[in-house]
């Protein structure tokens, strides 16, 4: 059961990308008016949720509203995911400040931002998590609500391509999005055709047509991914009267299956692989366990890499230090964060409860390890934090990482949290999943999810869970293809 980290990247980075481009993405109306418009969401043909997005334009700038809704279901459960951001842009359109709410799962998260003396300050809420941090806005930067225009203004020429530094609100980060005008081309909605011009915009992994008007604002878009949202009536786009579409027919976006089955996968500690469909060198990262052996152009964007990878010695590190590890170096692994609330007191109590007989960092961190892999129920249900991992005891990869890392880190050792694939015997081929590393004088992975202290040589790492991980994981969902080396 490890699919569930596919699910959760998906919606939370497939669909955080594809909110943010029509969530506010719109033109700025004229001076005190109000434009209010609709988009039906849908994914394979079926609706699954609407964007509403409503502009206000004022003597001293504009205010945006937008609220994106959409729904899924895992096994009966609600999966609704809902977006709500309110924007404020000064008299010349630039960012004044923002409010986001993001509801993920039954999950809030809430960003509060100003800019204050040519500086973003945004403060981050969540359960057991709280953190002000700042950005400076120079070199200048947009938002969902106002690059679009940036991109009108610029000029709708067919053929004229162009770059726009865009801070992702979602995930607190500066992304560069690449777009190119492709062609003009007029969009029938309610009995009229309206002007249109298709741009293709490619930011990380996620890529994306939109049909915008000349002054900016979405009439439908598209992605590979076969989401696709289109302007409706009001009453047309909060009609959500269909069965919920289900998590699982998402799958088909991210099973990676080899010609040939792996034969018990969880006793492979040695392998290679020939990982293809890439559009980029460097993509997958080396570390303790895996080594790019090369990686070949055989065509424009299309690269093929030879893995190796070796699992860490059954006998453990050469040497396992005390702790907690103090090493400046390392303090990022230490930190807590709306995800991973290592300084929580629940956390603490829970730590110092399963380290109290151990002297080293390594048998501390098995001994988490096993609690977390026997405490917590293994449901396609999952978690947005280690906090509401705890609570609720049960959960997928993505629960289980967050909650050892969370513990670990209150240890004091060192963790840092691994994305990528592993192979499931289940589904015949390759799922997306998460799990833990720890420094305990070196770097190992383990796998709380699947109990293993010792992580079998079937968990290729894609990236670590850093700010971009979403979208760097996109680079690989419905597009990487994986064939194990025989030897």
């Amino acid at each position: 059961m490890i699919w569930n980290r596919k699910q959760r990247v998906l919606i939370a980075g497939l669909l955080g990308c594809f909110i943010l481009f029509l969530g506010g993405a719109s033109a700025a109306p004229t001076a005190d008016s109000l434009d209010d418009h609709w988009l039906g969401i849908y994914f394979q043909g079926k609706k699954v949720g609407f964007t509403h997005v409503r502009e206000q334009k004022q003597a001293d700038g504009a205010s945006m509203y937008s609220k994106s809704y959409v729904r899924f279901v895992s096994e009966g459960v609600d999966q609704t995911t809902i977006f709500t951001q309110e924007t404020r842009l000064d008299s010349k359109g630039s960012l004044a400040g923002f409010y986001l709410l993001q509801e993920i799962m039954g999950a809030r998260q809430e960003i509060h931002a100003e800019v204050v003396n040519g500086r973003l300050e945004y403060r981050v809420q969540g359960e057991g998590f709280d953190r002000t941090k700042s950005i400076s806005m120079e070199p200048e930067f947009f938002v969902s609500a106002n690059y679009l225009q940036k991109i009108a203004e610029d000029g709708l020429i067919p053929g004229r391509k162009g770059t726009v530094s865009l801070f992702m609100e979602s995930f607190q980060m500066l992304q560069t999005l690449e777009y190119e005008i492709l062609r003009r081309e007029d969009l029938l909605f309610d009995d009229e055709n309206h002007k249109a011009f298709v741009v293709r915009q490619r930011m990380g992994g996620m890529e994306s047509q939109i049909w915008i008007t000349p002054d900016g604002k979405v009439l439908k878009e598209t992605t590979p991914n076969q989401f696709v949202s289109v302007v409706e009536t009001e009453e047309q786009a909060l009609d959500m009267a269909g069965e919920p579409v289900s998590v699982s027919s998402l799958i088909t976006l991210s099973l990676v299956k080899p010609r040939r089955p792996i034969v018990d996968p969880f006793s492979k500690f040695s392998a290679r692989y020939e990982i293809s469909g890439l559009r980029r060198k460097n993509l997958i990262p080396e570390d303790q366990r895996q080594t790019i052996v090369r990686q070949t152009e055989v065509e424009a964007e299309d690269f093929v890499y030879q893995l190796r990878v070796i699992s860490e010695s059954a006998s453990g590190p050469r040497s396992s230090p005390g702790f907690p590890i103090e090493d400046a170096s390392l303090q990022i692994y230490l930190e807590d964060t709306v995800k991973v609330q290592s300084r929580h007191g629940m956390i603490r109590a829970l730590a110092k409860e399963l380290i109290a007989d151990e002297d080293g960092a390594w048998e501390a961190a098995q001994a988490i390890n096993a609690w977390v892999y026997n405490n917590l129920e293994k449901t396609l249900s999952d978690s947005a934090s280690a906090l509401d991992a705890l609570r609720t005891r049960k959960g997928e990869c993505q629960s289980h990482t967050y909650l050892f890392t969370a513990i670990a880190r209150a240890a004091g050792i060192p963790t840092r949290m691994a994305n990528g694939l592993v192979y499931s015997e289940k589904y015949g081929g390759f799922l997306y999943h998460a799990w833990p590393e720890v420094y305990v004088g070196e770097w190992r992975a383990l796998d709380p999810t699947m109990g293993q202290n010792r992580v079998d040589a079937t968990h290729l790492k894609l990236s670590l869970e850093e700010g971009n991980t979403s979208f760097h994981l996109m680079e690989f969902i419905g597009k990487v293809k994986i064939e194990p080396i025989e030897k």
